[in-house]
C-alpha cells in the first residue's frame, strides 16, 4: 500500500484540486494522511466534503488538525502515523498526473529501492510549463531532486529518520543523508505530479534568495559535500529568482 502526506493551512484555494488528483487514481489500496496546521479558513471543512469519495473507492482518509511548527513538522507527523510499504508528499498546492501512482505502484512492487523518484512539470505561472527529471548521477545536484514525486519505504524512514523542520530545504537534506547511508534510488522516468510555483517553499524576493543559497549549501555541507557546491547553490537560487515568476 503506498501512503500520501499532505500538509495543509488555510489552503482553501488550493486544496482541492490536490484531493481531486488522488482521487483520480486507480490503485487497490491508498492512504491519504492530510495534516492540517490548524487552518482558521474553510479548509477542513473542504477536506471533509470528499470522504465519502475516499470511502466509494476504498481509500483510507486520515485528517489531523493541530497546531505545528510549519510544513516539516506537518510532514513528520503524517510520515510517523502512515502505515503503507511507501510513502509520498503532495503539498496542497500541487497534483498528481493522471495514472502518477499506477505506475508507482508497478515500480515499487518488486521492492529493489528505498527510494523511488520520477519527473515533476513546473507550473511558472500560467503559461510556462518546465519538465524537471530526476537523476541519480555522481554529481549530487537538487536539480536532479523531485520531492513531490518521491516514495521512500518506511522502513527507510525508520532509517533515516525525519525531517527537519527549520531548514526550506530539508527535504533534499533528507535525501542527502539517505544516499549517505547507502540507500538505492530507482528513477521513474515518467511524469508523476504538477508543482505549482508560488507555494510556501518557492516564495520570490532577492532577499529570499540569498537565504536560500545560505540554506541549500548548509545541507550539503551537514552531508559532506566540499565547498564547491556553495557555486551550485548559489548558480541555481541566482537563475530561480532571474527566470521564475
Amino acid at each position: 500500500m503506498i501512503s500520501i502526506v499532505t500538509v495543509t493551512y488555510n489552503s482553501e484555494k488550493t486544496v482541492s484540486r490536490t484531493i481531486e488528483s488522488v482521487l483520480r487514481q486507480s490503485v487497490g489500496v491508498l492512504e491519504h494522511i492530510i495534516v492540517d496546521g490548524k487552518s482558521s479558513d474553510k479548509t477542513l471543512e473542504i477536506v471533509e466534503s470528499y470522504r465519502q469519495q475516499y470511502e466509494a473507492k476504498g481509500y483510507v482518509l486520515k485528517v489531523i488538525s493541530e497546531k505545528d511548527r510549519g510544513p516539516y513538522d506537518g510532514m513528520n507527523k503524517g510520515v510517523s502515523i502512515a502505515t503503507g510499504d511507501y510513502i509520498g508528499i503532495l503539498n496542497s498546492d500541487d497534483a498528481y498526473d493522471n495514472n502518477a501512482l499506477e505506475i508507482v505502484e508497478k515500480a515499487v512492487a518488486d521492492g529493489s529501492a528505498d527510494i523511488y523518484m520520477g519527473a515533476i512539470r513546473i507550473h511558472n505561472g500560467e503559461s510556462q510549463i518546465i519538465e524537471k527529471h530526476a537523476k541519480d548521477g555522481r554529481y549530487q545536484t537538487s536539480r536532479h531532486f523531485n520531492h513531490p514525486a518521491m516514495y521512500a519505504s518506511r522502513s527507510c524512514y525508520k532509517d533515516v529518520g525525519l525531517y527537519g523542520i527549520e531548514n526550506v530545504h530539508s527535504d533534499y537534506g533528507w535525501y542527502l543523508k539517505a544516499l549517505k547511508m547507502g540507500k538505492k534510488v530507482t528513477i521513474i522516468p515518467q511524469v508523476l505530479a504538477d508543482f505549482y510555483i508560488g507555494g510556501w517553499s518557492s516564495k520570490k524576493s532577492f532577499k529570499n534568495t540569498l537565504e536560500r543559497i545560505k540554506t541549500k549549501y548548509q545541507v550539503y555541507k551537514e552531508n559532506g559535500y566540499s565547498r564547491l557546491y556553495y557555486f551550485e547553490c548559489f548558480g541555481q537560487e541566482i537563475a530561480k529568482y532571474l527566470l521564475l515568476k
